[in-house]
C-alpha cells in the first residue's frame, strides 16, 4: 500500500465523520422541543437555511450548515413585532416552497425576513402572543 493510498483513504474518511457530524446535529436540534426548520433571508436576496428554537423569551436561529453551538441571531420576543407577512414572490420560488410564508419582523437591530412553512408560522404566532402583557 503506498502513502498516497493511505492519505487518501483517511481524508474520505475524515469527510465522512464531518458530514455525519454536521447532519446528527441537524437531527439532534430539529428533535429537541422547541425547534423548527427556518429560513432566514441575508444580504438581499440570499436565503440561508437553519434551525430556530424557541427558548423563554427568545427565537434562536442556528445555520444548517455547520458544527456550531451557539446561535447565529438572537431575536428577543419583547423587541418583536411582525409586520407583513405573504406568500413567496415569483423570483423567490426557486429558494422556498410554494407553501411558505414570508415574514417580515422587526426587532431592536432592524428588521429581518423569515420564510416558515404553515406550522412553524402557527408556532411562531403562538410564542409571540404568549408573551406576558407589558405593565
Amino acid at each position: 500500500m503506498h502513502i498516497v493510498d493511505v492519505l487518501v483513504g483517511c481524508a474520505a474518511a475524515l469527510v465522512v465523520i464531518l458530514l455525519a457530524a454536521v447532519l446528527g446535529r441537524q437531527r439532534y436540534m430539529l428533535r429537541v422541543a422547541g425547534g423548527v426548520p427556518l429560513a432566514v433571508r441575508v444580504r438581499g436576496n440570499r436565503w440561508v437555511y437553519g434551525i430556530a428554537r424557541y427558548a423563554g423569551g427568545e427565537l434562536r436561529w442556528y445555520r444548517g450548515i455547520g458544527l456550531g453551538t451557539r446561535p447565529t441571531k438572537v431575536l428577543h420576543r419583547s423587541e418583536l413585532s411582525v409586520l407583513t407577512h405573504r406568500p413567496p414572490l415569483p423570483a423567490e420560488l426557486a429558494s422556498l416552497p410554494a407553501a411558505a410564508i414570508i415574514v417580515e419582523c422587526r426587532d431592536g437591530e432592524g428588521t429581518a425576513t423569515f420564510g416558515f412553512s404553515e406550522s412553524a408560522f402557527t408556532w411562531f404566532v403562538s410564542w409571540l402572543e404568549a408573551s406576558a402583557p407589558m405593565s
